[in-house]
């Protein structure tokens, strides 16, 4: 989901998979602990986005209704997940195949802020997160892995986090269906919900999230052996 006007424009990537824990969570700025893999959650955060913006509208994940681009560009330990971009008013149901071993990483509710050519260009850092903070969503969302409630707690940590500054190479066929050159090399932050699952057991597993009445999808995961 995302927000345009004639002198500013905001985006904001509204991925819900929340949890029905009642327990606070816990806050890591750009540079804070816990790291996974060497890294924290928010320079996680920064992959996941390079990821997902890099991708084209015809195999992005954001975009898909079946699950059939869940391998797109995926790499490393790290397996990203996704909602759905603007939201959907009719249930998603997706089958995708994870290799074993992998850690499985997805924000809950995020927003993004990119300071474009349409932005001022004297806008500090802290307007960026301003900005993209005011587009985090954080009520009326629910999600279960197995059935099971995902809450915060140190085993299935959710994290509040926001990214450092960062940059990402956008497709001619992009997400927000704008030319790249006015995307390509302008600042960006985001700020969100994260969750970074240890690696699944093999085998079928289940994550389903809705949000509000534009988020209902259901992950129908196969862990397997690569």
């Amino acid at each position: 989901m995302f927000k345009k006007s004639s002198k500013v424009m905001v985006w904001a990537l509204y991925i819900s998979l929340i949890t029905a824990g009642i327990a606070a969570p816990s806050v890591s700025f750009a540079g804070g602990k816990p790291k996974v893999l060497g890294k924290t959650i928010g320079e996680w955060s920064v992959k996941w986005w390079q990821w997902s913006l890099a991708i084209t509208t015809a195999s992005n994940l954001m975009l898909d209704q079946t699950g059939a681009n869940c391998n797109v560009g995926q790499k490393g330990q790290v397996w990203f997940l996704a909602g759905v971009w603007g939201g959907a008013a009719d249930p998603i149901i997706r089958n995708c195949t994870v290799p074993k071993s992998k850690y499985v990483f997805f924000p809950i509710s995020n927003g993004v802020w990119i300071n474009s050519l349409w932005d001022d260009p004297n806008n500090t850092e802290t307007v960026y997160r301003e900005n993209a903070m005011a587009q985090v969503l954080t009520d009326n969302v629910s999600a279960t892995l197995d059935g099971q409630p995902i809450i915060f707690n140190s085993s299935t940590p959710i994290i509040r986090s926001q990214s450092p500054v960062f940059t990402a190479t956008f497709p001619t066929d992009n997400v927000f269906g704008a030319d790249s050159s006015d995307l390509n090399g302008y600042p960006i932050v985001s700020d969100g919900y994260w969750v970074m699952l240890p690696p699944l057991q093999q085998g079928q597993h289940a994550l389903q999230f809705t949000a509000g009445q534009s988020q209902n999808i259901t992950y129908n995961l196969t862990v397997e052996k690569p």
